[in-house]
């Protein structure tokens, strides 16, 4: 999916495109519209039509999405 690793880059994405992720953590495709905000807020992905996302790389989403929910639950 990416030229760095995503926790190098996570931090740089609009909060939206993190909801999204987290919200669809298997994904493995990227909607034309996700890759564009990573795009934007990386600026150093590749150019191409489709972000693959790798199994590292949906790993650590999935550990977000999860850190998310214990958030929500302690509150």
């Amino acid at each position: 999916m990416e030229a760095a690793r995503i926790e190098q880059w996570w931090g740089r994405l609009d909060p939206g495109t993190q909801q999204w992720l987290m919200d669809n953590p298997g994904t493995v495709i990227l909607p034309r519209t996700v890759a564009n905000a990573i795009r934007a807020s990386v600026g150093d992905a590749p150019d191409q039509d489709h972000f693959e996302v790798s199994d590292a790389a949906r790993s650590f989403i999935r550990t977000k999405a999860e850190e998310r929910r214990a958030g929500q639950n302690a509150n």
